[in-house]
């Protein structure tokens, strides 16, 4: 596009004078308009040039007042006034408004034909268009043939790297650089967290959040950089960043990125449609063995051989749940995308064997085992589980719930793994000490609950038998099931448990006295806490059944 400092080196222009916005002659000129009255300053585009006679601005204060809006707009690329029509001499408050919005304000003398000059901006403008779709159209060819024989994105990008004067990023939704090619001449660093070159530097994280508002390409040290997302109308693929220094850059090189954009879009659609199907034909095979009731042995081992799996070695079950109510992100599609795609970088860091199973707000995960120590085992994984924790904490910041239920060998219990996890994550809020990674083991005597709940045993009876009163509706009744918690778990200690429930000692004894009064049961004797311990135990379990 011509620029407002190309325009002033035209034959045309000899003669007019720059009387401020010197900073803005880099603004482009999209369009040439020549008017006597300034009237509706809205009707005009970005990038205009305006020439006018100056009709009612030497003394008509409401004329001079839509004149500085004009100037104070930004929109125009420049104004040119000519004098000798209706104005003499340019008002000074027109060049200081002008200077202060670095906006080109021209001088154009009666000895200099404004027609001329409209004539003159309008035939380079319109040259520059032509040659501009002329290359576009070669480049348009000659990325219509890379579009043939994509393989890959280092390789695509090794290809298109010779059609353009550009570094070229690419990212992937997590903004983890997925390929790139750098020019040599160009000195400046790209990292997942910020572009750097000399002393300045931006987030790219804070690039995402103005992907959609603001395409423009922005200035950092030497470089000229374009920014944008790669998507379709629901899903986001990556992002592409392209990196020019500024004496190479030209408009053409913007439609470059253009044609760029659309080529690594298509090659991350081709790989995510891929990737699609291996997913969709894991979390099938993964669906029979973890919830099909009556598993063929043999043929399932042979499944998983053609999968490139081995189900003869010793797995366990992770299951990962989002929660309901996230505060920041709602639940979509692209919930379970995005779970999926942060489960599978983490775990598969392990370098062992996976087979995932994604949901709309859940995932399972059979995971190979490196140890036949269940304890040796919790602590080797536990890492990865962490790491998928933090790579979600980028995107929402309440945690995931993760279950892992316990390592068995044989193909045929891997499901009972599965229930486990997902037992993990169901009863992981009864605990006192919270985590958001809870093994199977962690549930203590809950297991025991589990498994007398599965076989049809009511633990109402008893636990009725030992709190009585406590349990029934109340706010009173909640604070005193609070209290003996805490004391039971504190070890009888009046101060500690004070601390802990954040009320007065003397409170806490009364309470305590109100317990014993409501159960006919004495705190001081040990089978008498022993037994309100498994009571509250029994009683917070069934609660929470009843809820899930």
């Amino acid at each position: 596009m011509l620029t407002v400092h190309e325009a002033l080196e035209l034959p045309a222009f000899r003669g007019t004078k720059l009387l401020a916005g010197q900073e803005g002659l880099d603004r482009s000129i999209k369009w040439v308009t020549t008017i006597e009255i300034i009237e509706d300053i809205t009707r005009f585009q970005e990038g205009e040039l305006i020439i006018t006679t100056g009709f009612g601005l030497e003394d008509n204060e409401s004329s001079q007042q839509r004149f500085l809006e004009l100037i104070r707009s930004g929109k125009l690329a420049g104004i040119a006034i000519c004098s000798g029509f209706y104005i003499n001499d340019i008002p000074v408050r027109f060049i200081d408004e002008a200077a202060a919005h670095q906006l080109p304000l021209l001088h154009i003398p009666p000895k200099v034909n404004f027609s001329a000059l409209t004539k003159g901006v309008l035939e380079q403008i319109v040259n520059k268009q032509t040659r501009l779709l002329e290359n576009s159209l070669l480049v348009h060819q000659e990325m219509t043939k890379l579009a043939f024989n994509l393989d890959g994105l280092p390789n695509t990008l090794k290809k298109i790297s010779p059609l353009t004067r550009a570094s070229i990023y690419v990212f992937n939704e997590s903004l983890e650089i997925s390929a790139f090619v750098k020019k040599e001449a160009h000195d400046f660093s790209v990292k997942t967290e910020n572009l750097t070159a000399g002393k300045e530097s931006v987030a790219i994280k804070s690039l995402i959040e103005n992907v959609e508002t603001d395409k423009k390409p922005f200035h950092i040290g030497d470089y000229i950089c374009t920014f944008s997302a790669i998507k379709s109308e629901t899903v986001i693929y990556g992002y592409l960043l392209s990196v020019h220094h500024f004496k190479d850059w030209s408009e053409m090189d913007g439609v470059i990125s253009n044609h760029i954009a659309t080529l690594i879009g298509i090659e991350m659609v081709k790989k995510y449609a891929v990737d699609e199907t291996k997913v969709r034909i894991q979390g099938e095979f993964v669906e029979e063995i973890l919830h099909k009731e009556h598993l063929h042995y043999m043929e399932t081992l042979k499944r998983g051989e053609r999968l490139g799996y081995d189900l003869t070695l010793p797995h366990f079950a992770v299951y990962v749940k989002v929660p309901f109510q996230t505060f920041d992100k709602p639940l979509s599609s692209q919930t379970g995308t995005r779970l999926y795609y942060y489960a599978s970088q983490a775990l598969h860091a392990s370098g062992r064997q996976i087979i995932l199973l994604p949901k709309m707000n859940e995932l399972y995960a059979l995971v190979e085992s490196l140890s036949k120590d269940e304890a040796e085992e919790k602590a080797l994984f536990l890492s990865y589980l962490e790491d998928l924790q933090a790579k979600w904490s980028g995107y929402s910041s309440e945690p995931l719930k993760i279950g892992v239920g316990k390592t068995y060998l044989n193909l045929a219990s891997f499901s009972e793994s599965a229930r486990e996890a997902e037992n993990a994550v169901y009863y992981s809020d009864l605990l006192l000490n919270h985590s958001s990674v809870v093994h199977y083991d962690d549930l203590g005597f809950y297991q025991v609950l589990i498994q007398m709940e599965n076989s049809g045993v009511s633990l109402e009876e008893y636990y009725k038998k030992y709190l009585g009163e406590l349990i029934t509706p109340g706010r009173e009744r909640k604070d005193l099931i609070k209290t003996l918690e805490g004391y039971l778990a504190n070890n009888c200690h009046l101060q500690q448990t004070a601390s802990s429930l954040f009320i007065h000692r003397h409170t806490l004894k009364y309470r305590l006295a109100q317990i014993e009064k409501k159960t006919g049961l004495n705190l001081q004797s040990a089978d008498s806490r022993f037994n309100l311990h498994l009571a509250i135990v029994a009683f917070k379990f069934s609660e929470l059944t009843k809820t899930n």
